[in-house]
């Protein structure tokens, strides 16, 4: 009866994502329309997906390649649903914007026109793009640990690489040279790198506020208390999930990038070195740095998008170079 239980799972987990994006739809519709008949027939089709959902929480998460299986292509339907649904809504979008331009109705916000048919095909794509990352990071999931050994084994084989590892790997040598390059930026008088520099400041305690709250409540044991490992670091006694390094540095890296992206680049190559690392020296798991990397990256990616952020950070970096003179 196991054997076969997982593919019964797949099937009700596509057909709630599908009932799902259906619910969705008619909910649209029926707000458009004005008809409270599709209206509650999509509340039920949500409800009635959501109840499959959680009912089936415990078979995902059962240990073993069947619930992990499982995640991933529940994660994929997931993707397809909203996928169609995205599709559909940006054809009958096409349809009404007929080619015109859709102008912003506050010009002093400062954007443009923007393509009626373009602007809903970027929108349709955002969404998959971050399902297609959920899928990727349920199947980085399932192979995590054959992935960290796959890496680690090549630790204590070559000398020189090893060496380059210890320098990676510790707390100094990569933040070390983020902060030289936060200098070099912050000295260029330009107040748009100034204000990226503020943002990354900005970035390293929020991003370890949030690691803090995290492993509040979950915790991971790192690779060396639970397998036999090449371990080229100390010990460190904190959760492995998320990477506390691999966070802060994609925080500092995506900051300094968008305010020169030459300079971010480098950054990005030195927090993609102690990420490596860090799986390679034995002290995380791929899916700890990658995490890190995603949370470091995302917080700093938001505050620069904010425009309140953005703006003030501008300002306050014109003030301090005005008034000290930096």
């Amino acid at each position: 009866m196991r054997s076969y239980m997982a593919w019964y799972l797949v099937a009700g987990y596509l057909g709630a994502s599908w009932a799902a994006a259906l619910g969705v739809l008619l909910l649209r519709w029926g707000r458009g329309h004005a008809s409270w008949e599709l209206q509650g027939v999509g509340v039920l089709l949500l409800l009635a997906s959501g109840i499959g959902f959680f009912a089936g929480v415990p078979e995902i998460w059962t240990p073993g390649p069947a619930g992990t299986e499982l995640a991933a292509m529940s994660g994929l339907a997931m993707l397809g649903a909203w996928g169609t649904f995205r599709a559909l809504q940006i054809l009958t979008g096409s349809r009404r914007a007929s080619g015109v331009a859709i102008s912003d109705p506050h010009p002093s916000r400062g954007e443009g026109p923007e393509p009626g048919a373009e602007g809903l095909r970027n929108a349709g794509l955002r969404p998959l793009q971050w399902g297609g990352l959920l899928a990727l990071l349920l199947i980085l999931w399932r192979w995590d640990v054959p992935l960290f050994f796959a890496l680690n084994t090549y630790a204590g084989r070559a000398p020189w690489l090893d060496g380059l590892a210890r320098l990676l790997i510790n707390d100094y040598a990569v933040p070390t040279a983020l902060a030289m390059l936060a200098w070099w930026m912050w000295w260029s008088g330009d107040p748009v790198q100034q204000a990226a520099v503020l943002r990354a400041v900005l970035a390293v305690p929020l991003s370890g506020a949030l690691l803090e709250a995290m492993n509040a409540v979950y915790f991971r044991p790192r690779p060396f208390t639970d397998y036999e490992v090449h371990l080229l670091f100390y010990h460190p006694s904190d959760s492995s999930f998320p990477s506390n390094a691999a966070t802060v540095a994609w925080a500092i890296a995506v900051s300094l990038k968008t305010g020169n992206r030459r300079v971010g680049w480098v950054a990005m190559g030195l927090a993609a070195g102690i990420s490596l690392a860090r799986v390679y020296g034995g002290v995380h798991y791929p899916l700890d740095v990658v995490a890190g990397a995603l949370l470091g990256a995302g917080l700093s990616g938001a505050l620069f998008r904010s425009r309140m952020f953005r703006a003030a950070s501008l300002r306050l970096a014109r003030r301090i170079g005005g008034r000290f003179r930096l």
